[in-house]
């Protein structure tokens, strides 16, 4: 099943504005359908691949790459100003990691998305377990950024305390419950290639440079598993655009042979379970 772009797009718009009705969607439909423009519903970007745990089966494989790293706010920078020339909108954009709250420079990727008409929505995923400093709840407090708190059975404590801290601080946040991860399996080839089944090829993913169908087919690649799916941000315009609309239909996702994903062919285990 490709993916659909404009119901993509439809559907964070509406969360964005808390209204589903379809008069609401009007603006989507006239921006797309009428002025032709060229939006895209959701992207991740790393900024960090370091992480305070080390989950098993962490979907990133984040515990698996041998050097992680702070991607400083330039190379940030440079990799958003040139994918936002390419593109007209973009409707939710995920800062990513690793543990994000562990970035030395996060009150600057904050600040400065925050100024980008371009983008529509912000959002910013946390283990819970990082007490961010006073600079950045008070750079949170008055930004649109949302923060996405996991709650791991074993860190519920936490998490709920974190939560607090941002009431107190007035940051928008939603705390997860009752997450389901999946093993998602070996990297090794599979029968079938999964994108058509699985949830997250709707989590395109920003990495060094290049546009992945999921952050895990990104680590992939920083683990060595070269399969060329990655997208350059750097190309022409029209190429740039060509290339996104066939990695939505399912090009470019070689990694998805060598994935279960979040299907049916995933075994269901408990979130957060830490190596021993």
């Amino acid at each position: 099943m490709k993916l659909n772009i404009y119901k993509e797009c439809l559907h964070y718009y509406c969360k964005i504005r808390r209204n589903k009705s379809w008069f609401n969607g009007l603006p989507v439909f006239f921006r797309q359908k009428v002025l032709k423009k060229f939006e895209i519903p959701y992207i991740e970007i790393f900024i960090t691949t370091k992480c305070n745990l080390k989950c098993k089966f962490c979907s990133n494989m984040i515990p698996y790459i041998k050097t992680q790293i702070n991607f400083s706010f330039d190379e940030f920078k440079h990799d958003i100003d040139i994918l936002l020339s390419k593109v007209d909108s973009i409707y939710r954009l995920k800062l990513h990691g690793g543990e994000v709250f562990l970035h030395p420079e996060l009150d600057k990727f904050i600040t400065y998305l925050e100024g980008i008409k371009k983008i529509k929505s912000i959002r910013l995923a946390t283990n819970g377990m990082v007490v961010p400093t006073e600079k950045i709840l008070n750079t949170l407090s008055v930004s649109k950024t949302v923060v996405q708190i996991s709650d791991y059975p074993e860190f519920s404590e936490k998490a709920v305390k974190l939560a607090d801290t941002f009431q107190k601080y007035g940051v928008k946040h939603v705390k997860l419950k009752g997450q389901k991860w999946r093993n998602m399996g070996e990297i090794k080839k599979r029968q079938t290639n999964q994108f058509e089944a699985c949830s997250i090829k709707r989590c395109t993913s920003l990495y060094k440079g290049k546009i992945y169908v999921c952050s895990r087919a990104a680590m992939m690649e920083a683990r060595g598993c070269h399969f060329y799916d990655g997208i350059d941000i750097a190309s022409d315009k029209r190429i740039f655009r060509k290339e996104l609309l066939n990695m939505y239909n399912g090009l470019h996702c070689k990694a998805c042979w060598y994935c279960d994903g979040d299907t049916e062919f995933a075994e269901e285990i408990p979130a957060g379970e830490q190596m021993l």
